[in-house]
């Protein structure tokens, strides 16, 4: 029967290490997540609840060419003047809204601000299908920005469909990639219930279906 020798070991001190360790470790893997999701934590300076009227919506900061724009659909706008249209950052800045746009052939208006603020950058390159996202905004227009995690379900030139949950009130949240980036501007719902189709009974396609406006290669004119 062998006795191999066995060196003595400070097993407190090694625990304290080990905690240490995988303390710092967990810091490292919160801090990657939230870079790589595009969370809330790195984006709350960036975002607007918009009022307009009786309607509520949600909006964006986006950098272009040097200037700052805030985003938001075009129905959340429709017939209120610009003066009448509050857009309040989650620090209870009220901004200041300048020359209005209109996206031509799409639900998109931004206006223009004054000053350098935080804000997004857009997603140049095509998104992939199964690509996570998240979805920011005014959900059902309470007043508090929300966070809504999903997927990209499919791409077209124009529309992103998404299964991330948004709703009304949602209109105008920006949906970010796991960088942070810009892919889409969270716009409508289309109810696709048909029971008479029977091709669509038992599949994604007879029930509720997201789609979000791309922001890329849009042509601006005068609201």
């Amino acid at each position: 029967m062998f006795s191999l020798p066995c060196a003595a070991v400070d097993w407190h001190a090694a625990s304290e290490a080990m905690g240490r360790r995988m303390g710092d470790f967990s810091a490292y893997l919160d801090q990657a997540f939230r870079k790589r999701t595009g969370s809330f934590a790195g984006a709350k300076d960036k975002l607007a609840v918009v009022v307009a009227g009786k309607k509520a919506g949600s909006g964006f900061i986006l950098r272009e060419n040097d200037g700052c724009w805030l985003y938001t659909n075009a129905h959340v706008v429709e017939g209120v003047p610009t003066d009448e249209v509050r857009a309040t950052l989650l620090n209870n800045t009220v901004l200041k809204l300048g020359a209005c746009q209109r996206a031509l052939g799409r639900d998109i208006v931004r206006f223009a601000l004054a000053g350098p603020l935080p804000a997004f950058a857009m997603e140049r390159g095509i998104p992939d299908i199964g690509e996570s996202v998240t979805v920011l905004g005014n959900s059902d227009g309470r007043g508090v920005v929300t966070e809504i995690r999903g997927r990209i379900l499919g791409v077209g030139p124009q529309e992103l469909e998404v299964d991330a949950q948004f709703v009304a009130g949602n209109s105008g949240s920006p949906v970010l990639n796991r960088a942070g980036r810009i892919v889409g501007v969270a716009s409508y719902l289309r109810n696709c219930s048909n029971s008479a189709d029977w091709s669509k009974r038992n599949t994604r396609y007879n029930g509720i279906r997201r789609f979000a406006l791309r922001i890329s290669g849009l042509q601006w004119q005068p609201r």
